[in-house]
């Protein structure tokens, strides 16, 4: 399934949940080291550029190939919403520098815990096993995926 199928797919499920809630952990753990990303919700695919890849390789500080290695969704700390976290092993850094750790973990609003689902507009949706081209930007600190589930590829 294309990303915008799945946008007509999951527009309808938007009414019920709305957008995104905060919550999401964002930019690198000093712990860790590890480099987590945060997908915003919805905004991605209003620009006409993304639908240009040009426009996402230049958006991008960071160009990384791996393999997706766990899926797991869980509420935030309050409850009031779905997160899904992604773990993914760094196998090649196309564009940008490499990280001290190679392994990202995404984390994107949605996902289903027991049978609640909330199904969240432009998300990129991972499968373990799979690889994947992840373009992202960093803003101010924080990692993000350039245009939504249009900066995800699945190799």
């Amino acid at each position: 399934m294309t990303c915008k199928n799945k946008l007509v797919i999951l527009s309808s499920f938007l009414i019920l949940f709305g957008g995104c809630a905060s919550g999401a952990p964002v930019s690198q753990t000093p712990s860790t080291g590890v480099v987590v990303v945060k997908q915003s919700g919805g905004t991605g695919l209003l620009t006409g550029e993304c639908q240009d890849k040009q426009y996402i390789i230049s958006k991008a500080d960071h160009i990384v190939e791996g393999i997706v290695e766990r899926v797991e969704s869980k509420w935030n700390e309050d409850r009031s919403a779905i997160f899904t976290h992604t773990d993914l092993l760094i196998e090649r850094h196309v564009k940008g520098s490499p990280f001290a750790e190679n392994s990202l973990q995404i984390v994107t609003p949605g996902g289903t815990v027991g049978n609640i689902t909330q199904a969240v507009e432009d998300q990129p949706i991972f499968h373990v096993g799979k690889r994947v081209r992840i373009y992202f930007q960093e803003i101010d600190g924080e990692f993000r995926i350039v245009c939504a589930c249009l900066g995800v590829e699945e190799r």
